[in-house]
């Protein structure tokens, strides 16, 4: 797809939005320094947590969701958090091969290095809900955006435009881990997070709603700041009708993950409508690129310096609007709130790396295969899972008074495959690693649609399971 006209001024929205976000944060900084302080823990239970979010909170990893495997939904940050406090977390396990199945490696040459080709999905089998009469607390879901999460579905419509042939991945996924024990009634997160009665809400949402920037290249993918604002200040509105204290994460910048690669010279131009213009060492190109648009792809397949400025700026104003959000939602509902900056965090990391032991001996990166993302180049490892489970401990003992201790980061890499790879590139990975050119969510929900007759045959299972 090639570049959107209207991009070639970006360097002046760039200065815009610099001169924007920085007046809204001094509005929301002065505004948070009000904000009353939750001085006794026992205001804030954790008995009773509820997940709100999308597919880094479910759990997802390497492109697929499974109970265990190299990253599970048991390894997921709520998953630590619960362990830490010792409380009960309820979740919709899937059970193997995963729904659908995780990427793995398959090094059919055993050269014991990553060609073209080699990160794909298993090819059979499709796992379903091991405990589907289990309430799950967890209501994550992989896909789910900020303009999607009011959005319920019905189950039986679902099962019924399955067994038609003709239901979409992302109502199959919602409908798999909202929809059991059976619900009757359409269902959303935040309609059944309602009906749970939390103590208190662990939420991270937003990375859906600017993730194809980067993942498709094209900075027309997402919303505008204001929009996402607006819808994201809809979703807090309607979550505080729980009363409960909230724990939310902003969202880190989507230029900085492994699923995009520099060029580093394998691709010097690109072409814009026939015209070919030249590609810097440091644009970026995803790991996905179909190789036979090399060696000169389309410039929509390219993002430039001035597309990632674009895009660092636009998840800097997101989080504007999510802290603003949040500021409103205690001001004017009575809701507590806790922030986690995951912007930061992520920064942090791809800056400097992780040094795991203190003494330089493991430090892991933000490279594909460097110890924090999965095969797909877009969700965590268990080891990043750790980290960012630490990063909502920090922050709820901080506004709550809670006293969570941390997850043990070290203990959790020891056991970690992806930390150590043999497969880690020396330099970056090759075009095509990924054997389907697509956004991988939206690959994960082809896959759902596609195996929809061994669905059919889970879906007889569970039903048989509540009875």
């Amino acid at each position: 797809m090639d570049r959107i006209p209207e991009f070639h001024a970006a360097h002046r929205i760039a200065f815009r939005f610099h001169q924007s976000v920085a007046r809204i944060l001094v509005l929301v900084a002065s505004i948070v320094a009000t904000m009353p302080v939750v001085a006794a823990a026992q205001t804030v239970g954790l008995g009773r947590i509820v997940v709100v979010g999308d597919s880094l909170l479910a759990g997802f990893a390497s492109g697929g969701l499974v109970r265990r495997g190299r990253m599970g939904q048991r390894d997921s940050a709520p998953a630590l958090i619960a362990r830490q406090a010792r409380v009960s977390l309820p979740q919709p396990y899937m059970s193997r091969p995963g729904f659908p199945p995780p990427l793995i490696i398959v090094d059919k040459n055993r050269n014991g290095v990553l060609d073209p080709g080699d990160v794909r999905r298993r090819g059979r089998g499709l796992g379903f809900r091991s405990q589907p009469g289990r309430e799950p607390h967890n209501l994550a879901v992989p896909g789910e955006r900020v303009s999607t999460v009011l959005d319920a579905v019905k189950v039986a419509e679902v099962v019924g435009n399955v067994i038609d042939g003709d239901a979409k991945g992302r109502d199959i996924m919602k409908a798999v881990i909202l929809g059991f024990p059976l619900q009757e009634d359409a269902v959303s997160q935040v309609r059944l997070a309602r009906d749970l009665e939390p103590s208190i809400l662990l939420v991270w949402l937003g990375n859906n709603d600017i993730l194809p920037m980067a993942t498709r290249t094209d900075t027309g993918a997402g919303s505008t700041p204001a929009d996402f604002g607006a819808q994201y200040r809809r979703f807090l509105d309607a979550l505080a009708d729980t009363g409960a204290p909230m724990v939310i994460a902003n969202i880190p910048d989507v230029t900085a993950i492994p699923v995009l690669r520099r060029a580093a010279g394998e691709v010097t131009s690109c072409r814009d409508q026939g015209v070919v213009k030249p590609v810097a060492t440091t644009d970026l190109i995803s790991i996905n690129m179909d190789r036979t648009l090399l060696p000169e792809p389309p410039c929509g397949r390219v993002l430039d310096s001035a597309e990632q400025a674009f895009v660092r700026q636009t998840v800097q104003a997101f989080n504007v609007e999510i802290g603003a959000a949040a500021v409103d939602i205690e001001q004017r509902r009575g809701i507590p709130v806790a922030i986690v900056d995951v912007f930061g965090l992520f920064d942090q990391f791809h800056q400097s790396g992780v040094d795991v032991r203190g003494n330089g001996s493991l430090v892991l990166t933000t490279r594909y295969l460097g110890g924090l993302f999965t095969l797909d180049g877009v969700h965590p490892t268990r080891t990043a899972h750790a980290l960012i489970a630490n990063a909502f401990i920090d922050a709820m003992n901080a506004r709550f008074g809670t006293t969570v201790a941390h997850v043990d980061v070290a203990r959790v890499a020891e056991r970690d495959r992806f930390v150590r790879s043999r497969f880690q590139p020396t330099g970056e990975p090759p075009f095509g690693l990924i054997a389907d050119d697509e956004d991988v969510v939206d690959e994960a929900f082809g896959e759902l649609e596609a195996r929809g007759s061994e669905l059919i045959d889970d879906l007889k299972h569970g039903f048989k399971k509540l009875f």
